[in-house]
């Protein structure tokens, strides 16, 4: 009796390995090598399905214990937010990315397994293109796309530079399918050989790219604070966290004393003689700046002064246009229309900030979170759901704006270093990330604040895209992250320096960051092309899906 309920259960179990086997390759537990075989009991519990019902229900159960296992945290952000917005928002968000596994599941039993090379790689083409479309739908959420699981293997990802992280999730799960090809198809595996073996000469050809690439690639020690580079030039960086807990962050009393541990931090990374001081996304509050709270604005003028150094700075700040100057209302006191003030746009910015106080560049967050600063289709929504969103939605950047940096040290007067910006959730974006590579940014900062997930795998699964956008780029990417990982990645994907986080006594990041010159640097083609991979995927799956349903009613017209 047990041997017969295991056996008409057995696809339900095998769905529910294939989760385990998936949410394992991911942080925290960073075991990707198991990403290459996790799928396998998927496609075999699929293979032993009838018809459409069940097999959609076995795509969404691996979807939906994956997701679930991965996107704890959000049901974890009490009290940073409503306990019941949170679980809803959990529960909701987990069932909508499940669904795109259930759908998987849907167009793959309508491609027919004993067909050599045809299944594993409609599989490959199918699942890439609906990752690619989880990606930007809704305005996208790309967390556990299965590429990402081998952000720790350097060999595995250097083909990202040609097709982007989508195109390693390509070859995971080609090599997967073939797999179960030959295994579900066991009694006739001479006529399925085809189906292994193009999976594993594509996994060496890519990992043969690997090694080519990583054989003349500069060495690196994370002991050590300088990244070996034959770049002409260097920029010597010092990235301070500050690591601020989430409660104590907006809290206003509490702001005399992080202002202070910034200031002492910078103070005390200001001799090692830094080309530039970086602070997190959301360090400072905008008063400082603006002089609306003359205290602290003249703490931090003096402390600009005192450093001789420049500045990038994240802040929530309002206005459409960047002031030329920051103290602009210290020095101007004017009375503020409360109507003009209520109805001011504020902004998740970073700005570059000269010794002097000029405000050199500004960039503006582009692509926000939703409900968590902004309020999708608010207009629409019923009252009652606007009113859990505690705060004060954020604007929309207009454009990529490079941070320009002057007067660094072991650069002439007149040159300046064009810094490109990814703001906290945008760095997940590949397509969004290269533009500010294309505008000839020559190093990428993500400023972050990872300080809402403590305690979670969500601070290491966004460290875990970070060496994906060096590689599809070719460029350096340091990251300043308040309540998560601080570090600097080389353009080869690999971490640099020593990881700082809240846990860490380290508390400064000083490294020494290659400087590519846009005549030095080629482009790669990612960075030329962005998704041209999988979008190529999609339009096989909506050519081969719209044949066939054409011929479906030619036969019926018949």
């Amino acid at each position: 009796m047990t041997e017969n309920l295991l056996k008409r259960h057995q696809h339900w179990m095998l769905a529910v390995l294939s989760a385990i086997l998936l949410f394992l390759s991911f942080p925290n537990a960073n075991l990707f090598p198991l990403a290459w075989v996790a799928l396998v009991p998927f496609f075999i519990a699929l293979r032993h399905t009838a018809n459409g019902k069940p097999t959609f229900w076995i795509g969404y159960l691996t979807g939906f214990l994956l997701f679930g296992g991965l996107l704890t945290a959000i049901a974890l952000l009490y009290p940073y937010a409503n306990i019941f917005a949170t679980l809803v928002g959990y529960l909701l968000l987990v069932g909508y990315t499940a669904l795109y596994f259930g759908v998987f599941s849907i167009l793959m039993q309508r491609v027919p397994w004993r067909s050599g090379l045809l299944f594993p790689v409609a599989a490959a083409v199918i699942w890439t293109a609906l990752e690619w479309v989880r990606s930007w739908l809704f305005t996208g959420f790309p967390w556990g796309s299965i590429g990402y699981s081998q952000w720790n293997n350097p060999l595995g990802i250097q083909i990202a530079s040609l097709v982007g992280v989508h195109g390693i999730s390509f070859v995971i799960v080609l090599f997967n399918a073939g797999i179960a090809t030959m295994l579900c198809n066991r009694h006739r595996w001479r006529q399925e050989i085809p189906a292994c073996v193009l999976p594993v000469i594509l996994a060496i050809l890519c990992l043969g790219y690997g090694a080519f690439q990583l054989r003349d690639a500069p060495s690196i020690n994370r002991d050590s604070d300088i990244i070996a580079s034959e770049a002409s030039q260097t920029l010597n960086i010092a990235l301070i966290p500050g690591n601020i807990s989430q409660l104590e962050k907006w809290n206003v009393r509490q702001f005399p004393q992080i202002l202070q541990r910034y200031i002492n931090l910078t103070h005390t990374a200001g001799q090692e003689n830094p080309d530039i001081i970086v602070w997190p996304e959301t360090a400072i509050r905008s008063e400082a700046l603006t002089g609306e709270w003359p205290t602290y604005y003249r703490r931090f003028l003096l402390m600009l002064r005192d450093i001789a150094l420049p500045i990038l700075i994240g802040t929530a700040i309002e206005g459409d246009e960047i002031d030329e100057t920051i103290g602009k209302f210290y020095r101007r006191a004017p009375e503020k229309d409360p109507d003009e003030e209520k109805n001011a746009n504020i902004y998740n910015r970073v700005l570059s900030i000269s010794p002097d106080g000029k405000i050199t560049g500004g960039y503006a967050k582009k692509h926000l979170v939703p409900f968590g600063e902004y309020v999708p289709l608010a207009n629409l929504l019923p009252d009652f759901i606007p009113n859990f969103i505690q705060f004060k939605p954020f604007a929309f950047g207009k454009s990529v704006n490079l941070l320009p940096v002057s007067n660094v040290k072991n650069n002439k007067e007149d040159q300046k270093i064009e810094i490109g910006a990814s703001i906290c959730f945008e760095s997940v974006f590949p397509d969004e990330f290269r533009r500010p590579v294309q505008k000839g940014a020559q190093v990428m900062g993500i400023f972050t604040n990872d300080a809402w997930f403590k305690g979670t795998a969500f601070p290491e699964l966004h460290l875990s895209m970070a060496p994906f956008r060096a590689v599809e780029n070719r460029i350096t990417v340091f990251r300043c992250a308040n309540g998560g990982f601080t570090c600097v990645v080389d353009p080869f994907g690999r971490i640099a320096t020593p990881l700082i986080t809240p846990d860490t006594t380290q508390q400064v990041l000083m490294a020494s960051v290659p400087i590519f010159s846009s005549s030095d640097r080629k482009q790669t083609l990612y960075t030329h092309y962005g998704d041209w991979f999988p979008m190529l995927c999609a339009i096989i799956c909506i050519g081969w899906f719209g044949s066939q349903i054409v011929l479906r009613f030619r036969r019926r017209d018949a």
